[in-house]
């Protein structure tokens, strides 16, 4: 399955000190059981630290019931967590993507800034987009779901530290202003969001739509900003809209065949599938896209996981790289 997590499989292999980074980082000692962790963000799963130490012992999160808040049940079917030395069970690699659900869905979203722009996003995926954007260098980037405006504002930045980038574009598209969003999802902490388009560095690489991402509308804009492409320019596409799993898809079927060969679609958010269970989230319609049937090959391209881009310790993204 997609292994966003062996970073913290090398953490813990081969020593104690791995282990107890994890322990320290992911639990919290239950008072009543001193041999019983508990997670923050699953207060009635304990995890017993013979568990934690590799020791061949019972299972415990398998029958708790507690523990299956945040798709516990889904995570172990999917092959998404692998186990590893120090880790046999997968159980620090689990305490990890589970933090990053709790914080992608609380503290992340607004108190993560990019020049006082909420920008929605950890910061180890920002210098993932920067590295790849550097390396790339696209002429073009394809943003659903604005947001804040705060992801379309950092790559805008970017483009304007490079060299031989004056004339790159992003097309960010939300069903909602970005204003809006800012007061909605970060009430407070508005400021910036709502003079950026009056901000220079938007102005010259910025088009902002307000659409449905997956609309005939939406997609013949894209197209128009296709079209003035150069020859041979990289183009990239990130979604980040609904993450409801077949919203996502159709956001494929509208966009991936615009991502140039050597460059990247991503998909953001695939650990939002593990939220809550049953749910259709982004991880499943990444995955089709990966192992599509040849005619969706042809129309679509073909796209590979890319564990390198992301390796930063952790990521809530799936990073699908065009190989033909």
């Amino acid at each position: 399955g997609f292994n966003s997590l062996v970073p913290m499989k090398q953490l813990s292999s081969g020593c104690r000190g791995g282990e107890l980074l994890g322990l320290v980082l992911f639990a919290r000692a239950a008072s009543a059981q001193p041999s019983c962790y508990q997670l923050p963000y699953s207060p009635h799963c304990c995890v017993s630290d013979r568990l934690l130490r590799g020791e061949d012992v019972a299972f415990s999160m398998e029958t708790t019931p507690g523990c299956q808040a945040y798709g516990h049940g889904l995570m172990r079917q999917s092959g998404y967590l692998q186990g590893g030395p120090g880790d046999p069970h997968g159980v620090y690699q689990e305490a990890f993507l589970k933090q990053g659900i709790y914080n992608t869905m609380s503290y992340v979203d607004c108190k993560t800034q990019w020049l006082g722009v909420n920008v929605r996003q950890p910061p180890q995926d920002l210098m993932a987009v920067q590295e790849l954007l550097f390396r790339l260098r696209p002429k073009l980037v394809v943003e659903t779901g604005t947001g804040t405006g705060g992801s379309a504002f950092f790559m805008a930045s970017l483009f304007h530290l490079m060299e031989d980038m004056d004339d790159a574009r992003i097309v960010t598209i939300d069903e909602s202003q970005k204003e809006l969003n800012s007061v909605k999802k970060c009430p407070g902490r508005t400021k910036k969001s709502g003079s950026l388009a009056r901000d220079k560095l938007w102005k010259h690489y910025v088009r902002e739509v307000v659409a449905d991402s997956s609309s005939t509308a939406a997609q013949m804009i894209v197209r128009e900003e296709v079209e003035l492409m150069p020859p041979g320019s990289h183009i990239v596409v990130s979604l980040d809209a609904n993450h409801a799993g077949s919203f996502v898809w159709r956001e494929i079927l509208a966009y991936a065949s615009l991502v140039t060969v050597g460059s990247y679609l991503i998909v953001q958010d695939v650990i939002l599938s593990f939220a809550r269970y049953p749910w259709d989230g982004p991880l499943g319609a990444a995955e089709a896209l990966v192992h599509a049937n040849e005619t969706l090959r042809r129309r679509l391209g073909t796209f590979v996981r890319d564990d390198d881009v992301a390796h930063f310790g952790y990521t809530g993204h799936m990073y699908l790289r065009r190989v033909a």
